[in-house]
């Protein structure tokens, strides 16, 4: 909970406070600054693809110090910017942090500590740090931006990210065998497998020749297609739209406050009714969110209202769904590297949805058309997951 409310949010939620300073003090397009966020999910992508396995098998804590420490190197390199480039470069470092200190190592660990009875919800109270985060450091970063300017404020993430090294090398614990525990919540399935040793599904190389997979990291890529949008642009957004520029902060933590909820309903409700109902309902009301942020150039007051709510509810899914798909659709013997496969799928949308957003807004002086598009692409997201949910059937493990 910790880790992801201080690296997830370090990372992605508090990028929007930054667009604006950041722009004016440098003279660009917000296209141009977003395009380091491009980067950095780029280099994730590849840092999952390397340490998926390593993690799997290996020494989590140490992999997960050292990138906290790197990624504060990254903030620091953005505190002494001269240009844009720096950045690009600095965005190396944090795409370090971003891959092995949030999603990636936090899914497996938890894996190993709670079977299916419970394990949906334990992710949703863990991945509901990124929005507990966002609502207390967002506001805070901007006071900070606001009186002592945006190169302190990325400082401040980096002192963050220390915090995190320390965190992860005091309490980071993969397995609760380590500590003298036993697996919490296991299913019928899951104990039987306790007791012949053998973990039930497939192996990452059966996956990948699987219809199944390819669309559920489609799903993935096409959901955090829209959410980075939102959390790379919801401050000037809402600036935009006619809110003060306390306002709009406001709102873009309230964004992430109730995401704190969604996740953790998400996580229930995938427990209590199953995974496919889980992350159907959640890319429903996800899609919904998309349509009131277009309908608030009509009445900004009234549609925020919606925006925030189903951004919360439906946001909840982000990560909370992927790790508890790979577990309803592939099974438990080689979940890690699996997990990791769809880690890299979740990155790699918002690789270019926030900066395909600001973009848009550069050419055509709105984000209404994205938000359309984004709204569209969480309707296949619902028809592809209940296409995988069917042709589970055909398989027995």
């Amino acid at each position: 909970f910790l880790m992801m409310s201080i690296a997830y949010t370090g990372c992605i939620s508090i990028t929007s406070v930054f667009v604006i300073p950041v722009t004016e003090a440098f003279g660009v397009d917000r296209g141009s600054f977003l395009l380091y966020q491009t980067i950095l999910l780029l280099v994730s992508i590849g840092v999952t693809a390397y340490y998926g396995k390593r993690m799997a098998k290996g020494n989590v804590k140490r992999i997960v110090v050292i990138s906290a420490l790197v990624a504060a190197a990254g903030y620091v390199i953005f505190a002494m910017a001269k240009s844009l480039y720096m950045f690009y470069f600095g965005a190396i470092f944090l795409g370090v942090g971003f891959s092995n200190c949030t999603v990636l190592p936090l899914s497996i660990i938890l894996n190993n500590w709670f079977g299916g009875k419970v394990r949906g919800t334990a992710m949703g109270f863990c991945f509901v740090g990124s929005g507990v985060g966002g609502l207390v450091i967002l506001p805070l970063l901007n006071s900070v931006i606001s009186s002592s300017g945006w190169r302190t404020g990325y400082l401040v993430l980096a002192v963050l990210f220390g915090v995190v090294a320390a965190m992860a090398l005091i309490f980071l614990v993969k397995t609760p065998e380590q500590r003298g525990f036993v697996r919490m919540g296991e299913t019928l399935a899951e104990t039987q497998k306790e007791s012949t040793g053998e973990a039930k599904g497939m192996v990452v190389r059966e996956a990948l020749k699987t219809p199944m997979f390819w669309m559920i990291a489609a799903s993935a890529i096409l959901t955090t297609f829209g959410s980075t949008a939102i959390l790379f642009n919801s401050a000037p957004f809402f600036i935009d739209c006619g809110f003060s520029v306390e306002k709009a902060a406001l709102i873009a933590s309230f964004n992430l406050g109730m995401i704190a909820i969604g996740k953790i309903l998400i996580g229930f409700l995938c427990d209590k009714f199953g995974t496919k109902f889980g992350s159907i309902f959640s890319a429903v009301i996800f899609g919904l969110q998309f349509v009131c942020l277009a309908l608030m150039t009509i009445n900004p007051v009234v549609f925020v209202f919606g925006a925030v709510i189903c951004y919360g509810i439906g946001g909840g899914g982000i990560t909370v769904c992927p790790p508890l798909l790979v577990n309803a659709l592939f099974g438990e013997k080689d979940y890690g590297n699996i997990a990791a496969g769809m880690n890299m799928a979740t990155n790699f949308g918002g690789t270019f949805g926030g900066t395909l957003a600001a973009v848009i807004f550069d050419v055509t002086g709105s984000y209404v058309a994205f938000w359309c598009m984004a709204a569209g692409s969480m309707a296949i997201v619902v028809i592809l997951r209940l296409i995988c949910f069917r042709l589970r059937k055909k398989y027995t493990y």
